[in-house]
């Protein structure tokens, strides 16, 4: 019935796709040995970074809490206070010594005034270099607190690069392997579909004029012993169906129906004037019924009319 079956795809079609697909095997192979070595590279690393490194940084950290602290701050003052108080001392001994030298008494009112003045701006000195002491402690702590956040924040960067390149080099081998898979399916499948659809539409053809032939056949039971739900049509309405429908010459479309030259009704509008049928087909025994009872109307007006048709 189909004229030899379903088509079969060409075994030849797949040889340029499979070639592509041994290329992407052959490419993820390479890229595996690749990944193997970018692996070796990040294990180094790792080991590296954990055995030397890490201890460092470890060290680094606990010192760099443990440097701001509120002794740190008071010795680094009290040092500081201690310097400048030596410095005042040498100053004090330094402006005696040119007073003698210049004849002046140094237990005098007025030295000894500017030595008061002198003390009041030494203590002074002592307090501001106290206080830059102890910010300098703050200071040191805080910038030792953010490289150790930097170290943190760059810690496992080799090992997370070799990684990087590891996982690029077996994805895209895998891409490599599977777009030739893809290619050669690609191809396969788009020659089978269209070989199908070809063979779909001339079943078709060939279904829809062994239907019809069928349908025909189907009809030829008829017998009353096959039949139920039986009741009579209403007079007239066959009269009145064929009335309302149309019939002309046609021709079927190309692929459609027998492709014949025929004369006839419209599925259309038999669904119409009969209420039977799918609007697309028109249903043989319902149509020849419809006839039939057409004629029997006619016949009953002619006989009520004296042989007449009605007008």
């Amino acid at each position: 019935m189909g004229g030899g079956g379903a088509p079969k795809a060409d075994p030849n079609i797949g040889i340029a796709a499979l070639k592509s697909a041994e290329i992407g095997e052959k490419y993820l192979g390479w890229m595996q040995e690749q990944a193997k070595v970018t692996n070796e590279w990040a294990a180094e690393d790792r080991a590296r970074w954990s055995d030397t490194f890490k201890p460092l940084q470890d060290s680094y950290i606990a010192d760099a809490k443990a440097w701001d602290t509120p002794g740190r701050r008071q010795s680094a003052s009290r040092e500081a206070i201690a310097d400048v108080r030596l410095q005042g001392r040498v100053a004090d001994g330094s402006r005696t010594r040119q007073a003698m030298a210049m004849g002046i008494n140094p237990n005098s009112g007025r030295f000894l005034a500017s030595q008061r003045d002198g003390a009041n701006d030494m203590a002074l000195a002592a307090v501001g270099a106290g206080n830059m002491a102890r910010d300098r402690i703050e200071a040191q702590g805080e910038q030792k607190m953010a490289n150790a956040i930097n170290l943190g924040s760059g810690l496992g960067v080799n090992p997370a690069t070799s990684m990087g390149l590891s996982n690029s080099a077996i994805s895209a081998g895998a891409n490599g392997a599977m777009s030739g898979y893809g290619q050669q399916g690609q191809m396969l499948n788009t020659q089978f579909q269209q070989q199908m659809q070809g063979y779909q539409a001339k079943q078709a053809n060939i279904g829809a004029m062994f239907g019809a032939a069928g349908s025909v056949a189907g009809m030829m039971l008829s017998s009353k012993d096959a039949k139920t739900n039986k009741k009579p049509v209403k007079d007239g309405m066959g009269i009145e169906a064929v009335r309302k429908m149309p019939v002309e010459e046609w021709d079927y479309k190309p692929g459609m129906g027998d492709g014949g030259h025929h004369v006839g009704a419209y599925a259309e509008d038999f669904q119409k004037a009969t209420g039977k049928g799918d609007g697309k087909t028109i249903d043989i025994a319902s149509y020849l019924g419809t006839l039939t009872k057409a004629v029997q109307d006619l016949d009953n007006r002619m006989r009520g009319k004296g042989g007449r048709a009605a007008a």
